[in-house]
């Protein structure tokens, strides 16, 4: 009896394959021909637009004025009048605690930054070791800074 049901489960399983396969083979292979042209048409906009994009930046990177003195030397003097730190100074007479908080007061001294003391130097023909040394500060800082603003 066992044997019996074996026998049927075995022929109702080969059944079952054979359906299965004569359902795959009439799946149109145009539904996923459709889906891979659906990608393809994806990827080729965002292809198209990415290219949109490098032409728009070629032409604004050939569009760009090269850099001349006149604007080093003119980022220099807008770094030292911008870029301003108070430093307190000593004074022997007391000051208005008003002129001290607005800093009006001769107690303290403009400093200028450090990025327009190292273009101020590098605009006076000096290069980055003496620049290093005078400033106290980092060759590859100064070299950094002046790469910087060189652009």
């Amino acid at each position: 009896m066992v044997s019996f049901l074996l026998i049927i489960s075995f022929l109702l399983h080969l059944i079952t394959l054979a359906a299965i396969f004569q359902l795959v083979k009439k799946i149109p292979a145009s539904e996923s021909d459709t889906a891979s042209d659906e990608i393809v048409q994806a990827l080729e906009r965002s292809l198209a637009e990415i290219k949109e994009e490098n032409n728009r930046l070629q032409a604004l990177l050939d569009h760009k004025e090269p850099v001349s003195e006149k604007k080093i030397q003119s980022k220099i003097k807008k770094e030292s009048t911008s870029d301003k730190q108070r430093v307190p100074v000593k004074n022997e007479k007391p000051q208005d605690d008003i002129d001290r908080l607005l800093g009006t007061d001769s107690g303290y001294k403009v400093e200028a930054s450090l990025e327009s003391r190292v273009l101020q130097l590098y605009a006076a023909g000096k290069n980055v070791e003496e620049i290093a040394k005078t400033l106290n500060c980092g060759k590859t800082e100064a070299e950094l800074i002046i790469k910087l603003y060189n652009q």
